[in-house]
């Protein structure tokens, strides 16, 4: 896009200052990199972190982070190229992110090991500046052009000039003719995932306000990138970012990311279980002896032989047998009420009912609608353009294991698919409102072609895909599921057809009591009485 731009600028100041105005690639991401330094030297201040350790964070990070995502992919490339010809040879071969996100984070792992500062805490506060980073970094991409999107007819779809990459891969598929000026209109990925960094700066700024624990800001700005990258991939146009088993390496980088936040809140649980469960055994070890064993509140003795130290709160009368009686002098008698509270009469009032303990399970039924997508993973995209449509999902859920079925209406201008799936999922909770699975089953699809010259296909069909569920309220939730491998395998279609799916929408969970007879809510019951 970039000379579109200095064609423009050229109509208002001379075509060599144009040249040097217009943005490039790298220009892009060294404010990408100025902008995140600035933002964090700023939200340092007034957090109180050293401004020389913020500065080496943000440098070694960032120049790890630019190293590591070129150098990476270039070696990889080289490896393939050499396995392929035997000949080793190093060509530019992209940026990937993951690689530079992977890299600039154990160098400020080693800055904040050296200088004595939390990593949490310094991730919490690298959230807002990495989502400002990321938008320059991607307006970037879009002035190169590179990571360009699939083919679209949408009103905002965009054309590359010629020579940009898209145009290029374009021409090499044999989808535009060599004399054509632009490319074929695209998805713009590269803002989609611009806007991205933007919602990534709103999610931080939210989640610092609430979380009470170091680090949960940065695990939030995360999981948000995860999961749009995870989106804005079924978009992509370009093969060049790496296609593993009909996954991009984007997506596989996501997964990898949700899966580490998944296990670390499984193992912060784990620990807070642990913890609560140590302070409870101390507790009740150290409550005080029974009734029966502790001192008198009138005499101050435990018994006849064992002697006990007097109740501090009430005065201790003599204990010799010469003792006076009691008279005008002697302190007035202790108010029944204290004597309740002490344990020494008993108390008019019924002890308050005991709880039962509130237990993580939701209701064993749901039913959700979802509106989503599917992109061909294993056919040009001319062939079997993108569909989109609506899933009634229906669910069995006693415990961590459930039982699903759904039925998807997709459809494009050429035929409408419909699918009916029987599936089994496993999905533990993460933290009390979230919940994050996978999902794997077996069904039948139907495709009805909207042109009689071709017939009706009834084919089989297998889908895997990750599941997350983020509790609203008792009975409602949202539900993600932001990757679906899903293959219809029919001999009248040519062979399996493999697509990506994306989905989301709103479920209504209902059936209060989960596995064994345990209830979801806690209610009051009456204490045990003793033998």
């Amino acid at each position: 896009m970039r000379p579109l731009v200095v064609h423009w600028l050229a109509h208002y100041v001379r075509a060599d200052l144009a040249e040097l105005l217009a943005p490039t690639w790298f220009m892009c991401v060294g404010i990408a990199g100025l902008v995140g330094l600035v933002v964090m030297l700023a939200l340092a201040r007034r957090r109180g972190i050293e401004a020389g350790t913020v500065a080496a964070v943000v440098f070694w990070g960032y120049l790890a982070a630019v190293l590591a995502g070129i150098v990476v992919p270039m070696t990889i490339d080289a490896i393939e190229r050499l396995i392929a010809t035997g000949h080793l040879q190093f060509r530019w071969a992209g940026m990937t992110s993951f690689w530079g996100y992977l890299a600039g984070a154990g160098a400020v792992a080693i800055v904040c090991k050296r200088d004595g500062v939390a990593l949490a805490r310094v991730a919490d506060l690298a959230a807002i500046p990495i989502g400002a980073a990321l938008v320059f970094a991607r307006l970037g991409c879009f002035m190169a052009g590179c990571d360009y999107g699939k083919v679209s007819a949408l009103p905002w779809a965009v054309r590359f000039p010629a020579g940009s990459p898209a145009w290029h891969d374009q021409l090499r598929a044999g989808l535009i003719p060599a004399g054509r000026v632009e490319s074929l209109a695209v998805h713009p990925t590269q803002l989609y995932e611009a806007l991205l960094g933007l919602v990534i700066i709103a999610v931080a700024w939210i989640a610092a306000r609430r979380a009470r624990t170091e680090g949960r800001v940065f695990l939030a700005a995360a999981a948000t990138y995860a999961l749009g990258r995870l989106l804005i991939e079924t978009l992509r146009g370009d093969a060049g970012r790496g296609i593993y088993a009909g996954v991009s390496s984007g997506q596989i980088f996501s997964l990898l990311v949700l899966l580490a936040i998944a296990a670390r809140f499984a193992v912060t649980k784990r620990l807070i279980a642990i913890a609560t469960t140590c302070v409870l055994a101390a507790h009740a070890h150290a409550q005080p002896a029974p009734a029966d064993a502790r001192p008198s509140p009138l005499t101050g003795t435990a018994g006849a032989t064992d002697a006990q130290p007097a109740d501090p709160v009430l005065p201790t009368p003599p204990t010799t047998t010469d003792a006076a009686q009691p008279g005008d002098d002697d302190p007035p008698p202790p108010p029944p009420s204290l004597l309740r509270a002490t344990g020494a009469a008993p108390s008019d009032e019924p002890p308050p009912p005991a709880l039962e303990p509130i237990r993580p399970l939701r209701p064993r039924f749901a039913v959700g609608l979802l509106l989503g997508g599917a992109t061909t993973l294993n056919r040009p995209g001319e062939q079997v353009p993108d569909l989109s449509g609506g899933s009634l999902s229906m669910g069995y859920i006693p415990g961590r294991f459930g039982l699903w079925l759904d039925v998807d209406r997709f459809a494009n201008a050429d035929a409408k698919h419909t699918t009916a799936v029987a599936s089994v999922s496993f999905a533990p909770r993460v933290t009390s409102r979230l919940w994050i699975g996978a999902r794997a089953g077996i069904g039948v699809t139907e495709v009805n072609f909207m042109s009689p010259t071709f017939s009706d296909v009834t084919a089989s069909d297998v889908r895997i895909e990750a599941h997350l569920e983020y509790v609203m309220g008792h009975n409602w939730a949202v539900w993600v599921r932001p990757l679906t491998i899903d293959v219809v395998n029919a001999a009248e279609l040519g062979g399996p057809i493999t697509t990506l799916q994306f989905r989301a929408g709103l479920a209504y969970r209902f059936g209060d009591r989960g596995p064994h007879g345990q209830r979801a809510y806690p209610r009051a019951v009456a204490p045990l009485e003793g033998p």
